[in-house]
């Protein structure tokens, strides 16, 4: 998303530097004491604080917007613009700013513990996906640090949700209302106006990781016995327990491309998505709207505001394997309905996702900063 809306800016001519660094200066090129002093460092590296202030005297922005600031900036980067007099803008692609573990996520299922008790419940858990102890710790860290400067709301002048529960999550937190933006997810058109004949398509497609918290097994025990065609498209930690299922009229693809998954997608007349938990803003999911696909996803809030039920696409209860077969099945034996759902869809993107919209969405966002 960085590289496309810089992409964005930079065709409605305003002038884009992107400044990147990457954790695997520390975890995987750094020494000993690089790590030791990155650990120290995670709430504030004075480091990165003088270089991107220089930075920022040299290029001379209008406006600073960070995407993610994990592990190796820290949010020094922000008092760095705020003594340079720059704006900030920060993107709150998951929820890591109020979430010690980052994802609203324990042993696959959502959990808001954090958001009213003690968070030092992620050391117990070890929420921090991959489990990892020291990281689970690092980033209680920085979540406490973070928390005692009121989430950074003293330096960064505009936060951007990713959905409307997305910002009633940071704000139910403790983020300043009045800073709290919303500026979903976009993509270029991939059907670029040529959308496949509705016979054309057949099957159905899941495309993601291959783990609990995406739905997987409830995915698969509602389609035993369904003799209809399902691709599953990635990888990860469950994918040969689910191979070993066997499961009729299923096919694992294994870790695909992007370009290879489009093409899956484009062949395909359902797509689902039935994961456990919120996420921000999904762009398979995105994906299968500007295709036109009929799509049956979790009834999680952040989907009800993609997916109008019975419009735009069917909802079914997260995790219930019942509810999600008789979705299923629904699409399965009603190509209209299908037709319908996937034209609704597109006409969602459309309305609402396109890069154009998502330009005045986050150009009203950097006026109403530069103003403020």
């Amino acid at each position: 998303m960085v590289n496309a809306e810089a992409q964005l800016l930079g065709e409605h001519g305003h002038e884009v530097m992107k400044y990147e660094r990457t954790n695997a200066e520390i975890t995987e090129d750094g020494t000993l004491a690089d790590k030791i002093r990155a650990f120290r460092d995670v709430a504030w590296s004075e480091k990165s604080y003088r270089e991107v202030k220089k930075v920022i005297q040299d290029f001379r922005p209008d406006i600073m917007h960070v995407h993610n600031y994990w592990l190796v900036l820290t949010p020094s980067i922000f008092a760095a613009a705020k003594d340079c007099g720059v704006k900030t803008v920060l993107t709150l692609h998951n929820y890591r700013l109020i979430c010690p573990g980052g994802q609203l996520l324990r042993k696959g299922k959502v959990c808001e513990i954090c958001l009213k008790r003690s968070p030092y419940r992620v050391l117990l858990h070890r929420c921090f996906p991959g489990k990892s102890l020291l990281k689970s710790y690092l980033s209680l860290v920085l979540y406490n640090e973070t928390k005692k400067r009121r989430f950074l709301a003293e330096w960064v002048d505009a936060y951007v949700a990713l959905s409307e529960f997305g910002r009633s999550k940071f704000i139910e937190a403790g983020l300043p209302k009045d800073k709290v933006f919303v500026k979903p997810n976009f993509m270029d058109d991939p059907a670029n106006g040529a959308l496949p004949g509705k016979s054309e398509t057949w099957g159905a497609l899941y495309a993601g990781r291959v783990s609990s918290e995406k739905g997987i097994e409830t995915l698969l025990r509602a389609w035993q016995g369904l003799d209809y065609q399902l691709w599953v498209a990635g990888d990860g930690p469950l994918l040969e327990d689910m191979r070993r299922k066997k499961v009729s009229s299923v096919q694992f693809l294994g870790l695909q491309s992007h370009e290879e998954t489009m093409r899956w997608l484009r062949e395909t007349a359902i797509f689902i998505f039935p994961a456990w938990v919120y996420e921000g803003f999904p762009l398979s999911l995105l994906e299968a709207m500007a295709m036109g696909k009929a799509i049956i996803a979790s009834d999680l809030r952040p989907r009800r505001e993609m997916i109008d039920d019975g419009v735009s696409g069917l909802l079914f209860e997260a995790g219930n394997t019942d509810d999600l077969r008789t979705k299923i099945a629904t699409l399965i034996r009603d190509q209209a309905l299908r037709e319908r759902l996937g034209q609704a869809a597109r006409a969602t993107y459309l309305a609402r996702y396109t890069p154009e919209k998502n330009y005045d969405i986050l150009l009203s966002i950097y006026e109403h900063v530069l103003q403020s």
